[in-house]
């Protein structure tokens, strides 16, 4: 497969997505749910053949397929391939690291997760946005931007019983670290 811009050339399997092979690759190419709602991985198919095993995704309608529009993250390659993606600005961070100031509880439940950002870091989330929030074990789960103030920015962990809402009642205090990556437009 061949990316444009740039001419990256990969290999990807039959049984692999489009997506995952290129960030497997290193090449930054924007997503967000990875699971085909979204369109945020949205490209064109310059040059040949896509399936999509359980059918097209929600996020692309027959229009856009008969315009050569492909969802990347649902994608599974039939032929060699030459697409068309938006690429991310190599100085955009990946990921930040932000250290926990304090948990609060919210109505219904839900948990404020108030973090620190270092005094250089530019993180352009705003209130109704999502960022990925991953604990020192590994543990992820998207978070809302119900908040942000200079070097810092509040999340809402909500009820649903995820590993990092667990670790943030049981194990997480204020000074523990957590890394972000974001912000998204969409829950996943």
């Amino acid at each position: 497969m061949r990316i444009d811009p740039g001419g990256h050339v990969i290999r990807v399997s039959a049984d692999d997505n489009v997506l995952g092979a290129a960030l497997a690759a290193g090449i930054r190419l924007p997503h967000s749910c990875r699971a085909g709602r979204c369109a945020s991985c949205k490209s064109k198919l310059v040059r040949g053949e896509v399936e999509y095993p359980a059918g097209p995704p929600p996020g692309i309608t027959a229009d856009e397929i008969a315009r050569g529009e492909v969802l990347l993250c649902q994608a599974r390659p039939r032929s060699d391939l030459v697409v068309a993606a938006r690429r991310i600005a190599l100085d955009a961070p990946e990921s930040i690291a932000g250290e926990i100031v304090a948990i609060e509880p919210l109505s219904l439940g839900a948990l404020r997760v108030r973090l620190r950002l270092a005094p250089e870091v530019l993180l352009s989330a705003r209130p109704g946005q999502y960022i990925d929030a991953a604990n020192g074990a590994g543990a992820s789960e998207r978070l809302a931007v119900i908040a942000t103030r200079p070097g810092e920015i509040d999340l809402e962990a909500g009820d649903d019983g995820s590993l990092l809402r667990l670790w943030l009642e049981e194990d997480a205090a204020p000074g523990s670290a957590l890394r972000l990556t974001g912000p998204f437009n969409a829950l996943r």
